[in-house]
């Protein structure tokens, strides 16, 4: 089975970061995020009759699901290319202020309301941007991808040690690809990849590519895992990551409330979006 991790260099591993930034919606990348976020989060909208009406809540699932034949719903969307944002420079990206200090202007800048899903969608990515790191995580968010690699490279590792894995689906033939939610099983037994320090990258709803990158210094385990769907047609292979420690999360968080678990009372773990960047090191 081929591994989803690579060392690059520094033009192949922009080319890898621009192939994983075009291939799939960044929407819901947003509910991914699994640290102390200091605002209340309204998940009532996501259920009907007890279950969810948004597919994209079937990404997490627990440590003990982490075994060969386990079967689990889980979304993986497809992108809409007309949708996807434009990608800056690092010299483009400098030129536009990036905080919620700057709101009014940018919405301006933009021409978006303030008060329309895009406007609200900018507030909470930037706020989610401006909130401090809490203790024993590491935080930034890249608005370029010159940025992203630097950022990685100051935060876990330098550029030879840094790797690289995305999630990704794969087919006999293209053309029955299917990106609805499915029922899939571990095919193989999960991976532990140990001893090395994670950065989950994930795609924000913004005018332009930006991607929230997160990791905490323990406490995470991460997984290289391979998913067949029921009917056999495609296979999944990414990284899965399990958060050991969940005390410090918001006890709203939505995980808690998919996973049917007391809030901080066990680990979370979750699936990556495919548009996501998953950046690993010794």
């Amino acid at each position: 089975m081929a591994s989803l991790r690579f060392s690059v260099t520094f033009p192949a591993l922009l080319s890898l970061l621009l192939l994983s930034l075009w291939v799939v919606e960044a929407y819901t990348s947003r509910k991914l995020i699994s640290n102390n976020e200091q605002e209340g989060q309204n998940i009532s909208h996501l259920f009907k009759d007890g279950e969810f009406e948004d597919p994209t809540m079937y990404m997490f699932f627990k440590i003990s699901d982490l075994k060969l034949g386990t079967k689990l719903p889980i979304y993986f969307n497809k992108n809409d290319l007309r949708k996807v944002p434009p990608l800056l420079t690092r010299q483009e990206a400098d030129l536009i202020p990036f905080s919620e200090s700057n709101l009014d202007f940018l919405l301006n800048h933009f021409s978006i309301s303030k008060d329309s899903p895009q406007g609200k969608a900018m507030k909470e990515t930037l706020q989610r941007c401006d909130f401090k790191a809490i203790e024993g995580e590491y935080k930034f968010c890249g608005t370029s991808l010159e940025s992203i690699l630097d950022l990685a490279k100051k935060t876990i590792a330098s550029n030879a040690d840094l790797k690289v894995m995305t999630t990704k689906v794969m087919v006999p033939d293209q053309n029955r690809i299917s990106y609805a939610l499915h029922n899939y099983t571990f095919a193989e037994v999960p991976k532990e990849l140990d001893g090395i320090k994670v950065l989950g990258c994930h795609r924000m709803p913004y005018p332009y590519v930006v991607y929230y990158c997160h990791g905490h210094k323990s406490g995470t385990k991460v997984f290289e895992v391979n998913l067949m769907s029921d009917d056999g047609i495609q296979l999944v292979v990414g990284p899965a990551v399990c958060h050991m420690d969940t005390s410090m999360w918001n006890a709203d968080h939505v995980a808690f409330k998919v996973l049917k678990i007391e809030p901080r009372s066990a680990p979370v773990c979750h699936f990556f979006p495919l548009d996501n960047i998953v950046w690993v090191s010794k």
